[in-house]
């Protein structure tokens, strides 16, 4: 198979299906099931709202709208939408909160929390947004990484 055509490549974790242990894709992975492990992508993990997640995950963009336990790390942006709720770290370029993070957000741009968004964590960015009605906890470094 050609390499280049890896990263159009998605794989699905269905609703119904538990997975334990590591799950690696080549390009681009959607969990709707539950994973218990670690999680690495080449391409993007999405995260449906139905998702549950008890795994560190490594990938070049994370969208998440279910439920994680665990650290993500992406090279990319890292967007949790309204629905969504982390319990652990974040470190990537951009980060969007619109739900819930307890943990801390390290980021080589921008932070931006929603209206809806509560995070209780230290967050360190160059540059940080907070959305009247937000809520936010802990302490904020900006400038370089």
């Amino acid at each position: 198979m050609d390499p280049r055509e890896d990263s159009a490549e998605v794989s699905v974790v269905g609703q119904g299906a538990r997975i334990e242990g590591t799950v690696t894709s080549a390009g681009s992975l959607r969990v709707e099931g539950e994973v218990k492990g670690a999680i690495t992508a080449k391409g993007d993990v999405s995260l449906s709202p139905e998702g549950r997640v008890e795994a560190d995950i490594q990938a070049r963009s994370i969208t998440l709208a279910g439920q994680v336990r665990g650290n993500l790390t992406a090279e990319g942006e890292v967007s949790l939408p309204t629905d969504s709720r982390l319990e652990g770290d974040i470190h990537a370029g951009n980060v969007a909160v619109g739900g819930v993070v307890k943990g801390n957000i390290v980021a080589g741009g921008k932070v931006e929390l929603g209206d809806r968004a509560r995070v209780e964590g230290d967050i360190t960015s160059k540059t940080l947004v907070i959305a009247d009605g937000a809520f936010f906890s802990g302490r904020s470094t900006m400038g370089e990484e």
